[in-house]
């Protein structure tokens, strides 16, 4: 889960100075500005995706993951109409071993990120309810990996 000013803005119908700590907790609850989504990136340094995204993974989420573990699923245009913007998909799988830190993100850049595990049986049910806000590569991704589920049998 991480949580957006912009969201807030868009829930809300206004401008506002918040942050998670100072929602008025009286009107709007912090769940205002959550959005459930993939750990992401900005691509705004020279490395290769695939180095960019086990960074991503492990400044958001605190799992240290080698790149030659990172699987290409595909790569989209994002924001067609707006920004255009090329998406990189990857996926890999964690073990508990592999957690370092709590991540969160990075404070200093505002990002305020929470781990969160879905079962794999209320995997499909969590793509599909729409009051956890989620990107369409979100749930791109899940559906990428049933199918990947179903394929094994």
């Amino acid at each position: 889960k991480q949580w957006y000013q912009r969201r807030v803005r868009a829930e809300v119908g206004q401008s506002v100075p918040w942050t998670p700590e100072t929602v008025p907790q009286n009107e709007y609850s912090t769940e205002h500005g959550l959005t459930y989504e993939l750990c992401a990136g900005i691509i705004d340094r020279t490395e290769p995706p695939e180095n960019i995204a086990a960074a991503e993974v492990f400044e958001e989420t605190g799992y240290r993951i080698g790149v030659d573990k990172l699987d290409l699923i595909t790569r989209v245009v994002n924001g067609v109409g707006t920004s255009g913007e090329r998406q990189h998909m990857f996926y890999t799988e964690v073990t508990d071993e592999q957690r370092e830190t709590q991540g969160g993100g990075l404070a200093e850049e505002g990002e305020v990120v929470e781990v969160i595990e879905v079962a794999r049986d209320e995997i499909e049910k969590f793509a599909f309810d729409e009051s956890k806000p989620k990107p369409p590569g979100c749930i791109l991704a899940i559906v990428w990996w049933l199918n990947q589920q179903k394929s094994k049998g």
